[in-house]
């Protein structure tokens, strides 16, 4: 047997496995991976018949048979070249927008050699027979033209369909197109040397069809195992080719709330729910709690009423009921608005309704100038922190003992354009853009600024220290906290005068290095407050073993103790508990005269709240301690 039939058949044998492969792991439809498909069955109809040509040659068996199967192995070659240009138009996500002349071309490649084939037949211009040989010439290779043009192709429909593509798929087409351009020229210049060398033509469309078939199945970069669904990558692809189309997307809200077990079983419900209503359209999961729909030019939102009524009635988990929250954002997404900003606006959009007892939010012109307004807002805010324009407000702490304040907070405002923004409007945005560590070192730098100014001037502020609020992001940074010290020498501020409060999140993330910075910290003079005491803390042993000088008790423990006798007990046990281990106790949220009288029945060391001091600058809260003094 000739090297050339060997190679043809293991090609064949390959591509089998590849497409029994296939039809074994049932695998999502498209367009593309059916061309593909389409094409690997040619591929093998073409190194059979290519091989046994070749074989009926090599045992000189009648040359009338060798060439019958040489003619067909020619045209189905050129069926593969039509089935790339089917994996075109497959790349293109709204086939509605071809042209009709496209398919036309479709059957060029295939009427090109049956041309040529005739004309071979008459000059034998390609390929002759001589005694029993098949003796190929230089123009042969001009039955490779077919396969070029279909390389052509690729680039050309893509520029004209530049905006309706999926990009994954295209690159891979492109590489294809590369590939070939560069065997053609191989094919072109070795065609005088290598009689025979259709046998590298085998070679190279086994291994590159292959190539394009595993990654247009894309099962596992583009596949959620976990429901089947597509995942983001995907459906970036698919917005990016569905101008016109609406796009659902669906937010379990408080999904972090769940055990991960459970939380998967809840989302499994889910999507085998969705895939009823939703059993025509694709759907993606780009989170772990939001799911995508693209649903072609329907703007329909019955389907959302049908979501809504299903998810009244809690989902049973291996015998427990969880009640679950839906919300449900619809946009019709606009020609040349790009895949990221889609998402981007069907998240805001979630999160304008998140809080109320809407299911979902379509949007609209109106929905559309108050997203401009809030990104214009967010704009500015960035840009405000970026220039470090954080102003310090200061609420004072009034201590039990002293009859007076003596500490006090430092609670972030921003100035943008000459307003002064609350932390309220401001700190959410910071966190989603995640610079919020950016705000931690700006107050820290304007506050050290104002007490180097009031020491410059004689005016010094009459407090023992100042409080000032840090994220778990940088006070576990040790290049930031060598920062600190750098930043506290150079301004010459007594470290004793500065205090950092953190809550217990911080702690839980990583409690050794949290120990570590705190020890560090202490011994330079800086001292710690635990924020947000009796929020949801874990582990009072473990938080409590930490080097806290002052544990602030949350306003809701206060709030809690003000309706029965049973919650004081537990306040008042809480306070005697901290204060037995030589930690000093705070009680947030003091407004009025009554609050006053009961907080200081617990034995607290300090007060703070609006009863005292509401937040003001540096200078209003020096005066409102000497008028208290």
């Amino acid at each position: 047997m000739p090297y050339s039939s060997w190679g043809d058949f293991i090609c064949g044998a390959f591509v089998l496995i590849i497409i029994i492969f296939h039809f074994l792991n049932k695998s999502k439809k498209n367009t593309a991976l059916k061309s593909v498909l389409f094409i690997l069955v040619s591929v093998l109809i073409f190194n059979v018949l290519h091989g046994v040509s070749d074989l009926l040659v090599y045992n000189k068996v009648t040359l009338k048979l060798a060439l019958i199967f040489k003619y067909l192995s020619i045209i189905v070659f050129s069926i593969i070249a039509s089935g790339f240009e089917i994996y075109c138009l497959g790349v293109i996500k709204d086939t509605t927008k071809i042209l009709k002349w496209h398919y036309l071309i479709l059957v060029l490649p295939v009427l090109w050699n049956i041309i040529w084939l005739i004309i071979n037949k008459i000059t034998n211009i390609c390929f002759e027979v001589e005694g029993n040989t098949i003796i190929y010439h230089v123009a042969y290779c001009l039955l490779f033209l077919c396969f070029i043009f279909a390389m052509i192709y690729m680039p050309i429909m893509c520029l004209v369909y530049k905006r309706g593509i999926y990009p994954s798929l295209f690159k891979v087409g492109l590489t294809f197109t590369i590939f070939s351009a560069l065997f053609g020229i191989f094919q072109f210049f070795f065609s005088f040397f290598i009689n025979n060398n259709v046998f590298f033509t085998s070679v190279f469309l086994t291994l590159s069809t292959a190539y394009t078939y595993l990654y247009s199945r894309n099962d596992l970069i583009n596949i959620d195992q976990m429901t089947n669904l597509y995942m983001r990558n995907k459906c970036m692809d698919d917005l990016t080719a569905s101008d016109g189309a609406s796009v659902y997307m669906l937010e379990v809200m408080r999904f972090h709330h769940f055990s991960s077990f459970t939380g998967d079983q809840i989302l499994i419900e889910i999507v085998n729910f969705l895939k009823t209503i939703f059993n025509k359209y694709t759907m993606y999961r780009v989170s772990s709690n939001q799911i995508i729909v693209i649903v072609g030019k329907s703007d329909d939102i019955s389907k959302i009423s049908l979501i809504n009524q299903e998810f009244r009635k809690p989902i049973n988990i291996q015998g427990d009921d969880y009640s679950i929250d839906i919300k449900t954002s619809i946009i019709i997404k606009k020609k040349n608005e790009t895949a990221e900003h889609t998402v981007y606006l069907l998240e805001k959009m979630i999160n304008q309704i998140k809080d109320t007892n809407e299911v979902f939010i379509v949007y609209s012109s109106e929905m559309k100038r108050k997203l401009e307004i809030e990104e214009n807002d967010t704009n500015k805010i960035i840009k405000a922190i970026n220039k470090g324009s954080v102003v310090p407000y200061y609420q004072g702490i009034y201590s039990i003992n002293d009859e007076k304040i003596t500490w006090c907070e430092a609670l972030a405002r921003l100035n943008v354009n000459g307003e002064i923004i609350h932390p309220s409007k401001f700190i959410p945005i910071l966190e989603n853009h995640r610079c919020i560590n950016k705000l931690d070192r700006n107050m820290l730098c304007q506050v050290l600024k104002e007490l180097k100014s009031m020491n410059d001037l004689g005016t010094r502020v009459d407090v023992k220290g100042i409080s000032i609020n840090f994220t778990a992001e940088d006070i576990l940074n040790q290049s930031f906290i060598d920062e600190i010290k750098q930043m506290v020498k150079n301004q010459e501020i007594d470290p004793n005068m500065i205090s950092f409060e953190i809550c217990e999140s911080v702690i839980i993330s990583n409690f050794q290095k949290a120990k570590e910075i705190m020890e560090e910290l202490n011994s330079y003079g800086i001292k710690f407050f635990l924020d947000d005491f009796g929020t949801g803390f874990s582990n009072l042993k473990a938080v409590l073993s930490l080097p806290f000088y002052l544990i602030k008790i949350d306003k809701s423990l206060l709030d809690a103790a003000k309706e029965n006798t049973r919650n004081q007990q537990i306040l008042d046990g809480v306070v005697k508990a901290i204060n037995s281990i030589g930690m000093k106790t705070l009680i947030e949220g003091v407004e009025t005269k009554e609050d006053v009288e009961l907080v200081k029945n617990f034995g607290v060391n300090y007060i703070q709240g609006y009863y005292y001091h509401k937040p003001s600058n540096m200078t209003e809260l020096n005066k409102t301690i000497e008028e208290k003094v």
